[in-house]
C-alpha cells in the first residue's frame, strides 16, 4: 500500500488550505511504532506515527481496528492501541482532534464510519 498516496488522498476532504498546511507543518516520514492490543492476538501491531507536534500524535495503523478505522490521534509516546473508539475512519477527523490543529473541531463536526463520508 501506498501510504503517501492515501495521505494525498485524505488531504483533499480537508475544508481549507490553513488546516492542509497546518497538517503538512506536523508531517514527519513515516516512523514505525510498535502498539500494545489489549483484545487478544496479536498482542502487538506496527503502527506508523505520520504527524506529531509536542502532545499529540496521529497514527496509521493497518491492523488492530485496520482497515475501517486505521487513524489515530494520541498523546506522544503512546503504547497502546487503545478503544475503537479513539481510531477514525479518515484522517481529517483525526487532525482535526489534534492540537496540531489549534481551533475546535468545525461546528456540526460528526466522525464518520468508513464510506458515510461524501465523495470529493
Amino acid at each position: 500500500m501506498d501510504l503517501e498516496a492515501v495521505i494525498r488522498e485524505e488531504l483533499r476532504y480537508f475544508e481549507s488550505d490553513e488546516q492542509r498546511s497546518a497538517f503538512n507543518a506536523a508531517r514527519i516520514l513515516p516512523e514505525p511504532y510498535v502498539q500494545s492490543w489489549s483484545y487478544g492476538p496479536p498482542n502487538e501491531h506496527t503502527c506508523l506515527v505520520i504527524a506529531r507536534d509536542a502532545k499529540t500524535q496521529i497514527v496509521w495503523c493497518a491492523t488492530g481496528f485496520g482497515s475501517e478505522a486505521p487513524w489515530s490521534t494520541q498523546a506522544v509516546g503512546e503504547l497502546d492501541l487503545g478503544m475503537d473508539s479513539e481510531w477514525d475512519s479518515y484522517l481529517y477527523e483525526a487532525f482535526v482532534c489534534s492540537t496540531m490543529w489549534p481551533f475546535a473541531p468545525p461546528q456540526g463536526f460528526m466522525r464518520m464510519a468508513r464510506g458515510e463520508r461524501e465523495p470529493n
